[in-house]
């Protein structure tokens, strides 16, 4: 890894650091919780000082304001997260569940936006998370839609990782269950990644790109609404295929 990549991620450390934390940190407690050499983690709270993002205040440091104001640009300017937004909120009140618009990244599915539901038992996610194609009903349903000459390619170089004794980990285990969410029409993942969760996942193409919906919850809860919660996903992905690409719900095409 070059030096401006490693740069580059442990300013995110630092940045994921400061948001579990919450709460300001002197130099050593910093190098010392992410395992930074100490010179190396102070030249980088220097460079975020000098531009702004940091402030040192009595031998601790505090990050400042300005990361919230040019992320609040940033969202309020993606386009495809302000158009989807408005269903993820109408199926988080109408389903009572944790709602997500995914997106594959490589060999992972990102979460780009979640709405969730105002309960205290309830499926904890947040922006910027990722999930395992394999073992995600969201992986899976983004799998599926791809051609079928690339989605093979990506088969082929996945690493199959057992995370429950569910976890499809054989290629042919996991081609199943992605023919059986494509005749289905949507994708269900009971217990794979984690044994008490289910997730539900429908992938729609928007401007040319699959994306997917999907629905997170405990698995005593929501595995009897499996259907119900399905037939919405694929409701809503037609409706907003439609309404923002004036076309159908993502499909593979062989």
């Amino acid at each position: 890894m070059n030096s401006d990549v490693k740069s580059a991620k442990r300013v995110l450390s630092i940045l994921q650091f400061f948001a579990q934390t919450k709460a300001p940190a002197t130099l050593t407690q910093i190098s010392s919780a992410l395992g930074f050499p100490k010179s190396s983690c102070l030249a980088l709270l220097d460079t975020l000082e000098g531009e702004g993002y940091a402030r040192l205040d009595a031998g601790r440091y505090y990050l400042t304001r300005r990361w919230l104001n040019e992320a609040r640009i940033v969202a309020e300017h993606d386009q495809l997260t302000a158009l989807v937004r408005p269903e993820l909120e109408r199926l988080r009140d109408t389903l009572g569940e944790t709602l997500i618009l995914g997106q594959r990244s490589g060999r992972r599915v990102v979460y780009l936006d979640v709405a969730e539901p105002d309960r205290v038992v309830r499926f904890t996610a947040w922006t910027g998370q990722t999930k395992p194609l394999h073992a995600s009903a969201s992986g899976r349903a983004l799998l599926g839609a791809m051609d079928a000459p690339e989605r093979e390619h990506l088969l082929e170089n996945l690493t199959l990782d057992r995370y429950t004794d569910a976890t499809p980990t054989t290629l042919a285990e996991l081609r199943k269950e992605i023919d059986a969410g494509l005749r289905r029409g949507w994708h269900l993942n009971l217990g794979q990644h984690q044994a008490d969760t289910l997730s539900i996942a429908c992938a729609m193409r928007l401007y040319g790109t699959p994306y997917c919906l999907i629905v997170g919850a405990p698995m005593d809860r929501a595995r009897v609404r499996a259907d119900e919660i399905g037939q919405a996903l694929a409701q809503a992905c037609k409706h907003l295929a439609s309404q923002i690409d004036g076309v159908e719900a993502a499909s593979p095409r062989d």
